[in-house]
C-alpha cells in the first residue's frame, strides 16, 4: 500500500503525554531510550515537541531503567534509533560494536563542545553527540543534618553516620564513588584502591543500597537517611516540585562531571531521521530548555543559561565548571571489571 505524502496530520500521544504533531511521510521517526525518573519528561519538553514541530517527524521517547541494557538486548534487531547514555557506558557499548559511529563534519555542532566531552574514536570519528551533563555530590536532608557536616567527601565515613546514609548499587559506586573517593584521597580515577577504604566506610555507614532515583529521593525526603553521594539534577527536579528539606553539596575536593551522549545503536533504521535529531540535540537552543526543565548543564560552549536557571544553579556556569573533576572516562570504562569486584568488595565488608 503506497503512502502519499500529502500532510495528513496525526497526534502520537504515549503514555499520555503528547511527544509529536507528524505526518504519514515521516512514519519512522525517532524512538528514543531514555531513564525514568523525570528524565523522559524532561526530554520530551526540552526537545521532542520543538523538534516535532519544526520538523514534521514524530519522536516517541520510551522511558526504561536502563538505556544500555535495552541496546544489548536488542543488538541483532534494536528497537531504537536512539538512547541517552552515560560517557563511559557509551564507551563499553562502542568498544563491544554496538553503536554508530559518525562523521565530524556530519555533525557540524559538535564543533563547539570542548574535546574532553566528546567521545571519539581512533580514528577521529564521534560515537553519538555529547548533549549535557549533570555532576555528582552529597545530597542532604537539611532535618537531619547540616549542609556543613558534607564539606568533604571523606565526612561519609565518619562514625556519627552510622546507619544513617546510602549508597548505590556496585555497577554505579564502581565508576562514579571510587573515583570520586580516590580523588579525594589525594589519587585519580586510575588507582581506584585509594577510594576503597572510603567506600568501605560509606557501605558500613549506610542504612540502605537505593536501587533507583525514585527510591533515593524518598528515603531523602522522608528522613530516613540523612545523605548519600548523588545526582545534582535529582536534588534540582526536587526542590522545582517544592521540596524543602533537602539541600545538595559540591564537597571542597570537587564534584564529578558526568556527561551524557546520545547514542545510535548499530544497524538502527531511519538514518534520515536520525541524522537530523542528532544535530538538532547538538544545538545550543535545546540543551539550553534542558536546563530550564530539568538542571542538565548544557556541553554546548554557544549555550547561554538563562537567569532563571543561573539563579536555581547559585553561580555562574563557568565559576560551576572549575568545581568539577572530569575524569578519563574511556578509562572508567575499560577499567570497569576491576572497579566492580572492589565496589563489591567494599559492600562485603560492611555486612
Amino acid at each position: 500500500m503506497a503512502i502519499h505524502l500529502r500532510k495528513f496530520h496525526v497526534k502520537c500521544i504515549v503514555g499520555g503525554a503528547l511527544l509529536a504533531i507528524a505526518s504519514l511521510s515521516h512514519a519512522q521517526g525517532i524512538t528514543m531510550a531514555t531513564w525514568g525518573g523525570g528524565v523522559g519528561k524532561a526530554w520530551r519538553e526540552a526537545f521532542a515537541k520543538p523538534f516535532a514541530a519544526e520538523t514534521g517527524i514524530p519522536v516517541n521517547i520510551v522511558e526504561v531503567p536502563i538505556p544500555e541494557a535495552q541496546i544489548r538486548a536488542q543488538k541483532d534487531a534494536p528497537k531504537y534509533n536512539a538512547a541517552i547514555s552515560s560517557l563511559w557506558e557509551a564507551v563499553q557499548m562502542h568498544d563491544d560494536g554496538l553503536l554508530e559511529e559518525f562523521d565530524l563534519k556530519d555533525i557540524p555542532a559538535l564543533k563547539d563542545v570542548p574535546e574532553k566531552y566528546l567521545l571519539k574514536t581512533a580514528s577521529g570519528r564521534v560515537v553519538g553527540v555529547s548533549v549535557y551533563m549533570s555532576y555528582y555530590g552529597i545530597a542532604v536532608n537539611t532535618e537531619l543534618a547540616k549542609s556543613s557536616d558534607f564539606a568533604s567527601w571523606k565526612n561519609l565515613g565518619d562514625d556519627k553516620w552510622k546507619g544513617k546514609l546510602s549508597i548505590t548499587r556496585p555497577v554505579y559506586s564502581s565508576a562514579y564513588d571510587l573515583t570520586i573517593f580516590s580523588v579525594a584521597e589525594g589519587g585519580s580515577e586510575k588507582d581506584p584502591a585509594k577510594g576503597l577504604p572510603l567506600l568501605t566506610k560509606l557501605a558500613a555507614n549506610s542504612l540502605a543500597m537505593y536501587g533507583s532515583m525514585a527510591q533515593m529521593n524518598q528515603l531523602l525526603q522522608r528522613g530516613e537517611v540523612a545523605a548519600a553521594p548523588y545526582y545534582s539534577t535529582r536534588i534540582w527536579e526536587m526542590r522545582r516540585e517544592g521540596v524543602k528539606n533537602v539541600d545538595f553539596v559540591i564537597p571542597k575536593e570537587g564534584g564529578l562531571a558526568l556527561p551524557y551522549v546520545v547514542v545510535v545503536p548499530k544497524n538502527a533504521s531511519g538514518r534520515q531521521d536520525y541524522m537530523k535529531w542528532l544535530n538538532y540535540v547538538a544545538q545550543p537552543e535545546g540543551q539550553v530548555r534542558m536546563a530550564d526543565v530539568a538542571g542538565y548543564m548544557p556541553l554546548n560552549s554557544k549555550a547561554k543559561l538563562s537567569p532563571t536557571a543561573e539563579k536555581e544553579l547559585g553561580q555562574p556556569l563557568a565559576t560551576l565548571m572549575t568545581k568539577l573533576y572530569q575524569p578519563d572516562w574511556v578509562h572508567v570504562a575499560k577499567s570497569r571489571k576491576e572497579r566492580v569486584a572492589l565496589a563489591e568488595k567494599a559492600m562485603a565488608a560492611a555486612k
